[in-house]
């Protein structure tokens, strides 16, 4: 169940983040459309989306490693 759980809320929060990203981007856009501030902010919500799945991944490796050795 931990699992499910897990997963659930992981991928809540990359959704929520994704969505926060995106509206940056939008704004960023109708602002000044395709230019270098663009591009810059699509290369760091990028990485930021990337960095959060890989804590969050490991994040899970780290606490499923714990339960196999607490049983």
């Amino acid at each position: 169940m931990w699992r499910i759980g897990f997963a659930f809320w992981a991928c809540w929060q990359i959704v929520k983040w994704a969505a926060v990203g995106a509206a940056v981007l939008v704004v960023l856009y109708l602002w000044g459309g395709f230019n270098g501030a663009f591009i810059l902010a699509v290369l760091a919500v990028g990485l930021g989306l990337w960095g959060l799945k890989a804590t969050l991944g490991s994040l899970y490796q780290r606490e499923e490693t714990d339960r196999r050795w607490s049983r």
